[in-house]
């Protein structure tokens, strides 16, 4: 089993590991029963009640960069999640969430270390909504699930971060010494491929589109509905059901 820091209260498991990088074990994972300054991608907030699993893995020895850290903590997630309750529909959501049918179920945030001017490491903050009830769902402000709302049974929380813990160091593993059997996996697990949806930029309009494929690098190659066809990296993707 992976090594768990565990915190009652942290502002942030990622500010946490962050902040204590050059003292934590390799392939550690920091987690916190709530946090008060919880963060998504984008710069969006991540609502953090007692309940859920708040984590930030800890990566020293560089495989890649970001893409490779986050396909790592999905896959990890993914694999939690199956194991404990594999009657939910649960996959990755390009680039780096978990859902369940239409809702989110996990975010993930990747945040490079740098020191002395390189890229020294990989933190990945996980959030997963576990014991969440529909009525706190209900406030999050966007289509969210949790394991709670899918199953209509808590779920013991340390046994979900136990065998998080273990498939976060299985993939690492894999990821260090294996890259492509990591992406490949990473690609199975993820269902956008030959998908119609909606790309949302950072800034600018959403647009239609259909995924041909997932590059090595992570990029989406999409069609255009005028018939161009271009590379889709940085913002978020609707799935068009």
């Amino acid at each position: 089993m992976g090594k768990i820091l565990h915190f009652n209260t942290l502002d942030s498991t990622n500010t946490y590991a962050l902040d204590h990088y050059d003292v934590l074990e390799d392939g550690v994972l920091v987690v916190a029963d709530a946090q008060t300054g919880g963060r998504g991608r984008l710069g969006r907030k991540w609502i953090s009640p007692e309940g859920n699993v708040y984590a930030s893995f800890v990566m020293k020895a560089l495989f890649g960069e970001i893409f490779s850290a986050t396909m790592v903590s999905s896959l990890a997630v993914l694999s939690t999640v199956k194991e404990i309750h594999p009657e939910i529909p649960a996959f990755i959501k390009w680039p780096n969430d978990i859902f369940a049918g239409t809702n989110k179920l996990c975010g993930i945030l990747c945040e490079g270390v740098v020191r002395n001017g390189k890229l020294s490491g990989m933190i990945c903050g996980i959030g997963i909504n576990v014991n969440m009830s529909p009525d706190q769902l209900a406030g999050v402000g966007q289509p969210a699930t949790s394991l709670l709302a899918e199953t209509g049974l808590p779920t013991d929380l340390e046994l979900f971060r136990d065998q998080l813990a273990v498939y976060l160091n299985w993939y690492y593993v894999i990821g260090t010494n294996r890259p492509e059997e990591l992406f490949a996996l990473w690609r199975e697990a993820n269902s956008i491929a030959g998908r119609e949806v909606t790309l949302v930029p950072v800034s600018g309009d959403p647009v239609k589109a259909f995924v041909r494929d997932i590059r090595t690098d992570g990029k989406l190659i999409v069609s255009f509905h005028n018939g161009t066809e271009g590379v889709f990296d940085c913002g978020d993707v609707k799935i068009d059901l």
